[in-house]
């Protein structure tokens, strides 16, 4: 197959995403996950937030938690700070622990989501943390559990318990 036809495959299954047809959409999605590459992502997160269909979450989900390619960290990290994906942040950060890609050098982005967060988001981003398995910088660390540990205070009872936590298994790390 020619570049050419490969790049017009691509496209096609791009322009199924925003087909009204739910099974179109999902042939698209399924598509993807064999022929996608990481900037495939941005569209499925835009239909994710404009379409509602459970099986469409589902399949985008899915899609996500599959993700392998470490290309894929930064588009990811990127729409977690994007207003325009706040409905969706909390299954963004979830996908973080659920994909086997590394998000250890975004430690600082979930120790602050964890933070500031509402208790079930922030309790995705402690869960990221938790299985972060590459070591983090010893500069890093001091920096990451003076946050946390700054935020015990003024935190809810609820918080607390995963910010001490939190700042236990950073310093593990």
């Amino acid at each position: 197959m020619s570049n050419i036809s490969k790049k017009d495959l691509h496209n096609s299954i791009i322009l199924g995403l925003s087909s009204l047809d739910n099974k179109v959409v999902l042939d698209s999605i399924n598509q993807l996950r064999e022929e996608g590459k990481p900037e495939d992502i941005t569209p499925l997160l835009d239909l994710m937030i404009s379409n509602s269909n459970k099986e469409i979450q589902s399949a985008i989900h899915n899609f996500l938690a599959d993700l392998k390619n470490q290309d894929s960290d930064k588009i990811i990290i990127e729409a977690i700070a994007d207003e325009k994906y706040l409905t969706i942040r909390k299954i963004l950060i979830s996908i973080c622990w659920e994909t086997s890609i590394d998000f250890s050098k975004y430690i600082s982005t979930f120790v602050d989501l964890l933070i500031v967060s509402d208790f079930e988001t922030s309790f995705e981003a402690f869960t990221v943390i938790e299985n972060l398995t590459e070591k983090i910088s010893e500069e890093i660390k001091p920096v990451e559990m003076a946050k946390l540990k700054d935020a015990i205070s003024g935190a809810s009872p609820e918080k607390k318990g995963i910010l001490h936590e939190a700042i236990h298994i950073i310093d593990q790390l």
